[in-house]
This record gives C-alpha cells, sequence and structure tokens, in this order.
C-alpha cells in the first residue's frame, strides 16, 4: 500500500474553514474537503453528498441536500452532491460530477447521471452503459448525456457527444449543438444515443420561458430552416445535373394550373412587414410538390420551384400568341 500522503488546504469562504486532504485506498487515491458545517466531519454525509469516488477531487459547499437546492435554484435534483464519478472533479457550490472524469463546477451543476454513479473505470465506450467525460459549468446546467458538454444558464446536455450554451438552451440529440436560448428543435430527442440523419445537427434558439422558437437550424441529412430574412452577397447556385435525376418527364402544360394562383400582398403578423408573394395553400391546391411542413404543422413553399413551371407556362403562352400571329397574317392576306 501506498504512504499515505496528507495535505492541508486552508481557505475560509463565508466564515467556513474548509480543509482538503488526499486519502489512499490501495491505489485509490483522492482528495476531498473534509471539514465544514456542511461535512460535519463525515466523508459521506448521505443527506447532501454522495460517496466520493476513487481518484476523484471533491471541493463543493453544499449546505443544502439535494432536493432543497433544486427547490431553491436553477437546476436538477439528484443523489447527491460532490465528486462520485470515478476521477471527476467537482468545485464550487452545490456542484455534482457522477461521470467517470466528469467536471462539475459553478454553481448548482451536474455533469454524469444524475440519480447512479459511475464509479468504476469505463471498459468500453458504449454510450447505453458507459458515462464519461460530462462537462457541466455556469448555473444550473447539467450534462448528463455521454461525453457531453453544458454551459451558462440552465443548459441541458442530454445526447450522446451533445453540447448546451445559452440561456434555457437543451441538446437531447446525438451529437447536436444548441446555442441561443429556449430552442424548440431538439428540445425533445429524435435519436438519443446514435445517429440519426432525422435529427437536428445545430440550431439556435430564439423563443422565450413561454414560446420555444427557433432562428436558425440544421438538419443531419442537410436541411436548413431560418425564420428571417436572409441575405446572401454571392449567388445561391443549387445542383440541378441530369445524372443525379431519375424518372425525368416534362411538366407538359402548367398554364392553367398558373392562372389558379393569384399573387398576393400581405403584412407579417410578428413583425408587422408588408410582403408580397403567395400563400401556400394556394400552391398546394395545383402543385403539392412544392410545399412542405414544419414540426408546427406551418407550411411553406418552395419558390424556385415555381420556376419551371413559369417556364412551361411561357412556352405554352407564346405557342399561342404565334398561332394567333399567323392567323392574323392569313387573314391580312385574304383580303
Amino acid at each position: 500500500m501506498k504512504k499515505l500522503i496528507l495535505i492541508l488546504l486552508a481557505i475560509f469562504f463565508s466564515g467556513i474553514e474548509l480543509s482538503a486532504q488526499q486519502i489512499s485506498s490501495g491505489n485509490s487515491g483522492s482528495i476531498y474537503r473534509s471539514t465544514g458545517a456542511d461535512r460535519g466531519g463525515n466523508l459521506n454525509q448521505s443527506t447532501v453528498f454522495g460517496p466520493l469516488a476513487d481518484w476523484s477531487v471533491e471541493l463543493v459547499v453544499s449546505e443544502k441536500s439535494p432536493s432543497l437546492a433544486a427547490s431553491q435554484f436553477l437546476g436538477p435534483t439528484h443523489n447527491g452532491m460532490g465528486a462520485t464519478g470515478w476521477g471527476s472533479f467537482a468545485a464550487g457550490a452545490y456542484n455534482r460530477a457522477s461521470g467517470a472524469g466528469a467536471v462539475a463546477i459553478g454553481f448548482h451543476n451536474a455533469a454524469g447521471p444524475l440519480n447512479s454513479d459511475e464509479s468504476n473505470i469505463p471498459t468500453s465506450l458504449n454510450p447505453n452503459t458507459d458515462n464519461l467525460g460530462q462537462f457541466a459549468v455556469g448555473y444550473g446546467t447539467q450534462a448528463t448525456g455521454h461525453v457531453a458538454f453544458s454551459a451558462g444558464q440552465a443548459t441541458t446536455a442530454s445526447g450522446y457527444a451533445s453540447t448546451a450554451i445559452g440561456n434555457y438552451t437543451i441538446a437531447s440529440d446525438y451529437g447536436s449543438m444548441v446555442i441561443g436560448q429556449y430552442n424548440s428543435s431538439g428540445s425533445s430527442a429524435t435519436s438519443e444515443t446514435t445517429f440519426s440523419t432525422s435529427a437536428p445537427a445545430f440550431v439556435i434558439g430564439n423563443g422565450t420561458s413561454g414560446s420555444l422558437s427557433d432562428a436558425f437550424k440544421v438538419m443531419f441529412n442537410g436541411d436548413t430552416t431560418i425564420s428571417n430574412d436572409l441575405t446572401v452577397s454571392g449567388d445561391v447556385v443549387v445542383s440541378s445535373d441530369a445524372r443525379l435525376k431519375a424518372n425525368i418527364v416534362s411538366l407538359g402544360s402548367t398554364l392553367s394550373k398558373l392562372l389558379l394562383i393569384d399573387g398576393k400582398s400581405y403584412v407579417m403578423k410578428k413583425d408587422g412587414k408588408q410582403k408580397i408573394g403567395v400563400l401556400a395553400q394556394d400552391i398546394q391546391e395545383v402543385f403539392p410538390e412544392l410545399v412542405t411542413k414544419d414540426d408546427n404543422e406551418m407550411l411553406a413553399v418552395n419558390y424556385q420551384g415555381l420556376v419551371p413551371v413559369l417556364i412551361n407556362a411561357l412556352k405554352e403562352q407564346d405557342e399561342k400568341i404565334s398561332k394567333l400571329e399567323k392567323l392574323v397574317e392569313q387573314l391580312i392576306s385574304e383580303k
């Protein structure tokens, strides 16, 4: 057994004397704060602190139980404060680091699972069984997903390798990143532990506590949604190579359908801006392929898709004009 090494640190914070000592149990050395009103000399004070894990560093101040702290501050309730994960680090006020190698610093944050402790060295990287490498910093944040990162205020990163930064953001999908505040997309999981092209990759939230919304969203399949105006300084180039397409047929006559669509002027309810365009419901009646629906059942129009419709209508109209011109010429020549 290694020689027991004792390190004493005297720190005065809000009138509470803190000390840290290195303990040894076989090869499982840990550093922890052993004194102070909240500790009471008890390393594993069950009402407040969870069991100190091997090779961890725990410098957390907490005179409140997890449930009491959760009722008074932002952030989750859990099984106990401190460094409860193997090789974890927890410091500051009311923090918990329960994943292997997890880090929790700041005020009332949790890095790792909330109701269990990764107290052993992980033997695999299976996201369904292991919890390691989480990092939570700020106030009321929680990084509960495998190798997840959360920062800011009341953010949650619960997806595998997810990142949540900002104010009340939630990143619940595998590999996703969310910034801003009160996001809608990604706030509930599409695929938490495995990669999915149906899940959001990057989201900028711009909602409020009573209304979740997004300013910008990119899906893993490449689909992108912008909630307001987009200004592009260069050209917008769209891939249209024939080699990428199958079942190619002409649209044929489109003029009669086009005449059923009426251009409109209108005011947007959200910002009062005057606009000119079409109504998605009108387009859906004649060209349903050009209309899509989002998660909130709101319709959107592929304006670019109207270009081939206009091309064919123009060709059809030109053909009719040409016939009329020939008829007029014929009538004139017969006089």
